[in-house]
């Protein structure tokens, strides 16, 4: 890892693909990530245990796409399914990490599916999730296993809709904890490296915080080398304000330092859930 793009290395990137349109675009972007980050692309597909045990239910019916006829779900076809799809989107992992010069592995789970991914981001430095996947009918909607990953993954956590890349601001919320610098720090970094001017949203409890919160983000911008502009976000500190300064700035990513007691637990989900833009979540592991 080169230590000039990342304040700390990340070494592995993980992807949980299901072939949905959002799940195929966090690939793309992930790949892209790990080409910039010199990082390992990770593919991981789950079979999801609760679709094979329907098959153990004597009422369980599927019904074709051709025509009002109705059978029985057979457990053995459908695990032949489940092994063609993962042996698609193993061969799609290899052609996109072949497009962008990346190493890459890919590994199938079997369990049910937002388990899973929480397991596999234990291991991994940075997780990328689409937005939605299959079982969700709209784009507006957060999927599942993102509201899970959100409200109980630890670690980074990038969260994408489909057609999304990182268009210029890169916007980061500062509210002067390790955890804002740090994702401060990423912020200048990525933007160094795509050559994105950045935004930092000051995010303070009370008014008098602001001077001191400005005059310690110029300095992390001034010892990290790169270029940002600051605003201040309007008192009361909370969802409507910082969504109304994102929509603002543009449809560039933000970073989330997740922390007590705004950007933690029911108000950090409300915050995804509101925002269209792609979504860097920073955490700790403990």
């Amino acid at each position: 890892m080169n230590q000039n793009t990342f304040s700390f290395p990340l070494h592995r990137i993980l992807v949980p693909l299901d072939a949905s349109e959002n799940s195929l675009a966090a690939l793309d972007i992930a790949a892209e990530l790990a080409a910039v980050l010199e990082a390992e692309l990770e593919g991981l597909f789950v079979e999801d245990i609760h679709v094979l045990q329907l098959c153990d239910f004597p009422f369980a019916r599927e019904v074709s796409i051709l025509g009002p006829t109705f059978r029985r779900v057979d457990r053995a076809e459908t695990e032949r399914q489940l092994r063609i799809q993962a042996q698609r989107l193993q061969k799609m992992v290899a052609h996109v990490a072949g497009r962008y010069q990346v190493p890459w592995k890919f590994r199938v789970a079997r369990g049910g599916v937002p388990a899973e991914v929480l397991a596999a981001a234990e291991q991994a430095d940075l997780t990328i999730l689409g937005r939605s996947g299959w079982s969700m009918s709209g784009k507006q909607r957060v999927g599942s296993t993102v509201r899970t990953v959100v409200s109980q993954g630890r670690g980074m956590t990038l969260i994408i809709q489909q057609g999304m890349r990182f268009h210029p601001p890169v916007q980061v919320l500062f509210t002067g904890s390790q955890l804002s610098e740090k994702a401060l720090a990423l912020a200048l970094d990525l933007s160094r490296k795509k050559e994105l001017p950045v935004v930092v949203l000051i995010n303070g409890d009370k008014p008098e915080m602001h001077n001191q919160l400005q005059e310690r983000a110029q300095k992390l911008i001034a010892g990290h080398a790169g270029q940002a502009t600051l605003h201040v976000l309007p008192q009361p500190p909370g969802l409507r304000q910082i969504n109304q300064a994102v929509r603002l700035h543009g449809p560039g990513p933000l970073f989330i330092p997740c922390e007590q007691p705004h950007l933690h637990g029911e108000e950090l989900q409300a915050l995804v859930d509101s925002l269209q833009n792609p979504v860097l979540l920073v955490r700790s592991r403990s």
